[in-house]
């Protein structure tokens, strides 16, 4: 089988930032999973109503480019290609080639089309790289597995071509081309942290995206058992993405708690603080899922959950933004 020589698999906490901290090891740069998370500007929110989807209401405390502001916000040299064939077959050829030349791929997916996640909830953007392959699979470095996994080839092909609305993909691959400087990426923390700032406060996607989007979630999460069907459901992928699927823990502000903290800025604790609101909240959601009938006080505590986040996000944001 061929893989790629000297690539070593390090386990993290989020995808993204995990396949970033591993490319750019390979290529004799070491940096925290943190910091990598940092530099691409990496917590952010968004809150969707999907109605046609699975489930009705979906959230995330990520940006929703990581690895591409990662590129822009360092000047690192990641060159980004995409293969608009539905097929998959030039994006696959490509990410061969660059295995066959001795170098890793990262390469952007949607979980539910992989094998090691069986069909769970579709996660678009998922961050993996690809180590080796077969004639059958591809073997894939993915974040907290403590080995490299294996998926069929026509799944990985699937998996690069997710048409889910929240994240439409076409084949996004990154590999380094050039040399990379330690010291130009940490330069670019203050460049990241302001483009944080801005997409929490003035989001590009208006109510759907940063603090407006908080607002709409602490207005709404404690109805949701009078405005959807699959309230029950809603709820549980809820404290999922909050503390399981990869955040690090509370809605990805621990991870930058300690970003801001190796960067040297003073507002660490207040990311620290949310996380705590995050966490909390995250129980509520679990504990309103576990009933077949929607519990009233558990959702009411799903509603103060929820008005203490944006509390905290909005004095964290705020905050940043001001001593920036």
């Amino acid at each position: 089988m061929p893989t790629v020589p000297g690539f070593v698999h390090t386990p993290g906490n989020h995808c993204g930032s995990t396949a970033l901290r591993n490319l750019l090891a390979f290529h004799g740069v070491g940096i925290s999973e943190e910091m990598a998370f940092g530099l691409g500007a990496g917590a952010g929110f968004y809150y969707l109503a999907l109605e046609d989807g699975s489930p009705t209401r979906w959230f995330n405390g990520r940006t929703a480019r990581l690895e591409e502001s990662f590129r822009e916000l360092t000047g690192a040299a990641l060159e980004l290609r995409t293969f608009a064939e539905p097929d998959g077959e030039a994006a696959w050829e490509a990410a061969r080639a660059t295995v066959d030349a001795g170098r890793p791929a990262l390469l952007l997916t949607d979980i539910y089309h992989l094998d090691h996640y069986g069909d769970s909830a579709h996660f678009p953007g998922h961050a993996v790289v690809l180590a080796g392959y077969d004639d059958e699979v591809a073997r894939l470095s993915d974040t907290a597995f403590e080995e490299l996994q294996a998926t069929r080839l026509e799944n990985l092909a699937r998996a690069r071509h997710s048409g889910h609305p929240a994240y439409p993909l076409e084949g996004h691959m990154f590999t380094v081309a050039e040399a990379i400087d330690r010291a130009q990426l940490e330069a670019a923390a203050p460049r990241a942290i302001e483009r944080a700032v801005a997409e929490m406060l003035e989001p590009p996607f208006g109510e759907f995206a940063g603090v407006p989007a908080l607002e709409r979630l602490a207005a709404e999460a404690g109805s949701w058992p009078e405005a959807v069907a699959d309230w029950q459901w809603c709820a549980r992928f809820a404290y999922q993405v909050i503390e399981r699927r990869g955040t690090g823990g509370g809605c990805f502000r621990l991870m930058y708690s300690r970003f801001l903290a190796e960067a040297g800025r003073e507002e660490a604790p207040l990311a620290a603080e949310a996380a705590a609101r995050w966490s909390e909240l995250a129980e509520a959601f679990k504990a309103a899922s576990e009933n077949e009938e929607p519990e009233p006080r558990l959702w009411q505590a799903v509603d103060a959950g929820a008005k203490g986040v944006l509390e905290a996000e909005r004095r964290l944001w705020t905050l940043l933004g001001n001593s920036g």
